[in-house]
């Protein structure tokens, strides 16, 4: 019973879990693409950063939907890991996305044309409003890989909080 103890949670919630984690990686890496499009050339935006990081940021979540339906610890333990690497490019899309907020391009537009104006104006509003998605999507991110892990965590059969022999939660705890 103690092998099997990771099945028993709850398998709902994480195929959920994945779910969001899948939707949220796929924000930062769309609005990773508009910053990079319509972004100025700058050394901060060659790096494309939001774009690998929103990649990585995804792997814990397909781990999730797959862990929720196969016994095996292995996956778990997976999982687990690779959610420790995905709050590392979230911290790195955080980071990206504050710089760049802070110390965007504003560039001196007072010989150019009217609709060229306009048009660079729009063009740096799409590009914060895809900033400022990427910092939420983010920080909504990191809630779900963390409670991914936490739930991995318990899980495993090496957890005290459940007993070894029902493999329910323990009254000790």
């Amino acid at each position: 019973m103690d092998r099997y103890r990771y099945f028993i949670f709850n398998q709902r919630n994480m195929v959920v879990l994945g779910l969001f984690q899948i939707a949220f990686s796929t924000v930062c890496v769309v609005s990773g693409l508009i910053d990079g499009v319509f972004r100025t050339e700058s050394q901060l935006g060659k790096t494309r950063a939001p774009i690998w990081a929103g990649m990585v940021m995804g792997v814990p979540g397909v781990l999730a939907l797959f862990s929720s339906q196969r016994k095996n610890p292995v996956l778990v333990n997976v999982l687990i890991v690779a959610s420790i690497i995905s709050c590392v490019a979230i911290l790195i899309v955080i980071v990206y996305s504050s710089l760049t907020l802070n110390y965007g391009e504003e560039e001196e537009l007072s010989s150019a044309p009217v609709h060229v104006i306009h048009t660079k104006f729009v063009l740096n509003k799409v590009v914060k409003g895809a900033n400022v998605t990427m910092l939420a999507a983010s920080v909504g991110s990191a809630f779900v890989v963390l409670v991914i892990a936490y739930l991995g965590c318990r899980s495993l059969p090496c957890c005290s909080c459940y007993d070894s022999v029902t493999g329910m939660v323990s009254e000790e705890s």
